[in-house]
């Protein structure tokens, strides 16, 4: 299994880091910086990556279709506030149609717009 990431932009430290929290025998991310032409978008590419892991930056309605279609990623929520390094901090990951919780589960979380580091908040199957 790999963990891709679709976005135009590289991982910051904190959403690295949560990765290898969440993903501890992952090495990397594998970037993807794929543009969807429709809102089936991201469901189709998840479906074509069915043995990996993907977080993504996208639309609303892409994330929406995804989910409603049962599709499992992953999506980073930043704090609101630049830090004056001018990154915005990491402040929580969710795991979408995660099967032993729900629809949406918060998996990590860091209180802390100024560090890069945060803690896991529930167990982690080898499958995720």
């Amino acid at each position: 299994m790999a963990i891709r990431w679709l976005s135009r932009h590289d991982l910051s430290p904190a959403q690295q880091r949560a990765i290898r929290d969440l993903h501890w025998w992952c090495v990397g991310a594998v970037k993807d910086p794929v543009v969807f032409r429709d809102h089936e978008g991201l469901a189709r590419y998840i479906r074509e990556h069915a043995d990996d892991f993907v977080y993504v930056v996208a639309g609303a309605p892409h994330y929406l279709h995804a989910a409603l279609g049962g599709c499992r990623f992953g999506v980073f929520e930043n704090h609101p506030a630049k830090r004056q390094d001018g990154v915005f901090g990491l402040s929580a990951v969710y795991w979408v149609n995660y099967p032993e919780a729900g629809k949406l589960v918060k998996v990590w979380e860091n209180p802390d717009p100024m560090s890069d580091q945060g803690e896991t908040l529930i167990p982690i199957p080898h499958d995720a």
